[in-house]
């Protein structure tokens, strides 16, 4: 067998000399980078959609659980695609009421956290346009008139984002982002 196999191995040595002499690498082609392109800053503020992927409800949702939400579209810096659609972007559940008596409806909070660049950063996000938070979460003030004594009895609704809400995020944090050519 082992006399067999050596006319093998070197009609093998032979074509593979062959094929490097008829399409030889230069050493540009040898070290060519796989990705290049040019850096873009994305600026702390920059503002964009994301998409909830999931039904979230103040019935079965608790304070930290994990929420997934998705990039709606393309964010572009420049005409360069910084963050693709359909990035995965991570979230927490910040907040949670139950409904209650008097017809009060319940609540949820969601935070936005994270998502990933084209280039595989992480970037920070948030849901405020302005950086400091001062806390002027606006708040109403419903004013009701009694018809019934049943009012009295009436039971809020359980609050329910659907999956395709639409949120809009700003970034936390200027990143540079490398960017394929084009």
């Amino acid at each position: 067998m082992k006399i067999r196999s050596v006319p093998l191995v070197i009609s093998l040595i032979v074509g593979a000399l062959l094929i490097q002499s008829l399409f030889p690498l230069t050493a540009a082609q040898e070290i060519k980078p796989t990705m290049e392109g040019e850096e873009i800053t994305v600026p702390d503020g920059t503002e964009f959609e994301v998409l909830t992927t999931e039904e979230i409800s103040s019935k079965t949702a608790s304070e930290n659980d994990p929420v997934n939400f998705k990039v709606a579209e393309d964010v572009k810096i420049n005409n360069h695609v910084v963050i693709a659609k359909d990035t995965l972007v991570k979230g927490i559940v910040a907040n949670v009421e139950q409904r209650g008596h008097l017809g009060k409806g319940g609540k949820l909070g969601l935070r936005v956290e994270s998502t990933t660049t084209v280039d595989g950063q992480k970037v920070k996000l948030r849901a405020a346009k302005g950086k400091a938070d001062t806390g002027t979460v606006g708040s109403t003030i419903a004013l009701s008139v009694l018809i019934s004594p049943l009012f009295l009895f009436r039971r809020g609704k359980h609050a329910v984002i659907k999956p395709g809400t639409k949120i809009k995020v700003y970034t936390d944090e200027d990143k540079k982002v490398k960017v394929p050519a084009k």
